[in-house]
């Protein structure tokens, strides 16, 4: 196993400097700079030049890269074009563990709802507790984040008053560099929009659960472990589940590394001073160390997810085995 994951790990950084390539190439080729304007106003060709010259923008493309890539090696992310007085590891290393606290409370409250209902769904398969889940799924996918999270506003803040309508009401972390101290102003912040993320994605989890543990309990060695006179709770838990979790697993990878790098959809509703608004303006304003940053950042937390799912392959099903 050990030889499996530095084998993996090794394999990743080709893949990752070919991800940093391909995007440090394509938003050069798009018309356009960082410095064109300020504002709604240009600024005059001599400034461009200056600014150009002074971020060595006006090297050849293959020199930048191997600038940026060997600024990489010290752990470097460089300048914002747009933020002068921040550089690309200041905005990440401040929003970064606003996002990742947003993203793992909503995974949490996917897998807390949506494995359950699944298994529930499944078992009790073409009866109204089922119909009710598999409604209430195919509701929660087609709802998108974007309405769902003014609807909450609307209802629980605006009318009844319960929560924030907005803001992220976090302590500084004090755990893993992102882990919160869990005061109850925090947790007033976080329902909202943990609920508009996470009850989505609960919704597709709970859909592939039904699916794969209905597969799965039609299986040869399901009912010989019924004809043995094993209890239903035990074949279930012991057999089927772990079995049937292979596919949730799967899609729980880039799921993972989305909601962990920022939603930009839901941080924009509710205000949360994450890595999406500075992700999405970051476009905009051609701010290339930003965009590269951000997007690097995500293809390594895609990498090490991908990794712990083919991890945990291993220990659903004793069959895979990692050389």
């Amino acid at each position: 196993m050990t030889r499996y994951i530095v084998r993996r790990l090794l394999g990743s950084i080709p893949v990752l400097l070919s991800l940093t390539f391909v995007v440090f190439a394509m938003m050069r080729a798009i018309p356009g700079g960082p410095f064109e304007f300020v504002g709604d106003k240009s600024l005059p060709p001599s400034v461009v030049a200056n600014l150009r010259a002074k971020y060595h923008l006006d090297d050849p493309l293959w020199k930048q890269f191997v600038d940026y890539v060997w600024d990489l090696l010290h752990f470097d992310f460089g300048p914002s074009y747009q933020y002068r007085n921040l550089t690309v590891n200041d905005i990440i290393g401040t929003t970064l563990p606003v996002s990742m606290q947003l993203g793992a409370m909503a995974l949490a409250l996917a897998l807390l709802i949506g494995i359950p209902a699944g298994i529930l769904a499944a078992l009790k398969q073409n009866s109204i507790i089922d119909y009710a889940c598999t409604f209430v799924a195919i509701l929660g996918v087609s709802i998108p984040s974007m309405v769902l999270g003014p609807f909450l506003i609307w209802i629980f803040a605006l009318k009844l008053n319960w929560f924030p309508v907005a803001t992220w009401g976090a302590e500084r972390p004090f755990i893993l560099g992102f882990i919160p101290k869990p005061t109850p102003k925090f947790f007033m912040h976080a329902v909202l929009p943990v609920v508009a993320l996470g009850t989505r994605l609960s919704a597709s989890i709970a859909r592939l659960t039904r699916a794969s543990l209905l597969q799965v309990i039609r299986e040869d060695y399901i009912r010989t472990a019924r004809a043995k006179g094993l209890m239903e709770r035990v074949i279930i838990m012991r057999h089927a589940l772990k079995n049937s979790l292979i596919p949730v697993v799967t899609i729980l990878g880039p799921m993972f590394a989305a909601v962990l790098t920022g939603t930009f959809v839901v941080e924009s509703i509710f205000g949360i001073p994450g890595m999406g608004k500075y992700f999405v303006t970051s476009i905009g304003n051609r701010d290339y160390p930003l965009i590269v940053g951000i997007t690097l950042l995500y293809g390594v937390f895609l990498v090490i997810a991908n990794l712990m799912v083919d991890i945990t392959y291993a220990w659903l099903d004793p069959r895979i085995r990692y050389r």
